[in-house]
């Protein structure tokens, strides 16, 4: 499902995440050390990601606290052009995830989370030799794991990482080319690594 290449520069990225976890935990350290509401008073935040930006992503979540260690956001995404192996992808999802804090009552912290959002998708495949290009639109349901680390960086602002896999379920919903949409979908192409480096604005 996934080449060599691919494999090496999701461990690079997992370093990268690794390492920006520990730079966030002493700055954490140093933040509780200064002001108590480090650590609480976290209860709703809007969050993005700069770096999305370079690739063409607008992804924002609304993250509010459901109950204590739980939150639920809202989340909306447009991705312009997304090339994996020989297809090119554009989508625009809308969906919900669910974020769990073991050590946290409030939004900071470890978390774990899950996702799921409701995709319409423009697939298309480079051609070979003399054949024309294939393409196809979907509708489709993607599934998300997560596992990040938040803290506050000041009064109004957070910080957080998370290393995840996303991934869309096998059997589009709606679909105007069938036989090339479930070729893609069952290809694994689908699937998605990804780091998230965002920043947080307090509501």
């Amino acid at each position: 499902m996934f080449s060599s290449s691919s494999l090496k520069k999701s461990q690079r990225i997992f370093f990268i995440f690794c390492a920006f976890l520990f730079i966030q935990t002493a700055f954490a350290q140093k933040v509780e050390n200064t002001s108590r509401s480090s650590q609480d008073g976290i209860v709703s935040l809007i969050e993005f990601n700069p770096a999305d930006l370079l690739l063409g992503r607008y992804r924002l979540a609304n993250e509010n606290l459901l109950m204590e260690s739980v939150s639920i956001a809202w989340i909306g995404e447009v991705q312009e052009n997304r090339k994996l192996g020989k297809y090119t992808e554009k989508n625009l999802a809308a969906g919900l995830s669910l974020q769990y804090y073991p050590q946290s009552i409030t939004m900071t912290g470890l978390f774990v989370r899950g996702e799921s959002d409701l995709t319409f998708a423009e697939v298309s495949e480079e051609p070979l030799a003399r054949q024309a290009i294939q393409s196809g639109r979907l509708i489709l349901m993607r599934m998300a794991g997560d596992v990040g680390w938040r803290v506050r960086l000041s009064e109004r602002l957070t910080g957080s990482a998370g290393y995840g896999l996303r991934t869309a379920l096998p059997q589009s919903l709606w679909t105007n080319n069938s036989a090339f949409t479930d070729r893609w979908l069952k290809s694994g192409d689908s699937a998605e690594v990804r780091v998230q480096v965002n920043l947080g604005l307090l509501l």
